[in-house]
């Protein structure tokens, strides 16, 4: 007989008091632990920490804000769930980076901007080699190609430097 190892799952809001924002706001985080194993990421929520309940990880309160982001952190948690079930359906196996890169919708799988622009120079190259394309329009796809990698390197280099920004 067969006996399978039960992993443990757990999804958790926590405030990130260490960067305040200057309008005195907190960011509001979120932690998926599985098997011990952490990823974190932000919920691109901001409170006031005086707001915050540690015990059960939800805005206090029953105003119409509280009400709404407490709402919006079910609506995180619910989908984390959804997705844990979805991927150890399929999968059989569920680490916590795994998860959140479906939740967040970057999974290796999906097709990025750049591989698009690839395969569509790819198809293009195929159909100059056949007449039915000029080479002209061909060097300027390409062209415009790597002027928008060039600037995207660049893009994402500047918010590295940035301290305020998590990614």
């Amino acid at each position: 007989m067969e006996t399978t190892k039960k992993s443990t799952f757990k999804v958790l809001f926590y405030l990130k008091k260490n960067a305040p924002k200057k309008n005195g706001l907190v960011p509001i985080m979120c932690r998926i632990t599985i098997n011990g194993k952490q990823s974190a990421f932000s919920t691109k929520l901001d409170i006031s920490a005086t707001n915050w309940d540690l015990k059960y990880g939800r805005i206090l309160g029953k105003s119409r804000e509280a009400q709404d982001l407490n709402g919006k952190l079910d609506k995180i948690r619910l989908g984390i769930e959804e997705c844990y079930s979805k991927i150890l359906k399929n999968e059989g196996a569920v680490n916590s980076a795994k998860l959140k890169n479906a939740f967040l919708g970057m999974e290796s799988g999906e097709l990025t901007f750049f591989k698009f622009c690839e395969q569509f120079l790819l198809d293009f190259e195929k159909k100059v080699g056949s007449g039915l394309r000029v080479i002209g329009s061909y060097r300027r796809y390409r062209t415009l190609i790597k002027h928008l990698r060039n600037f995207a390197n660049a893009f994402r280099k500047r918010i590295l430097q940035c301290d305020f920004i998590e990614v």
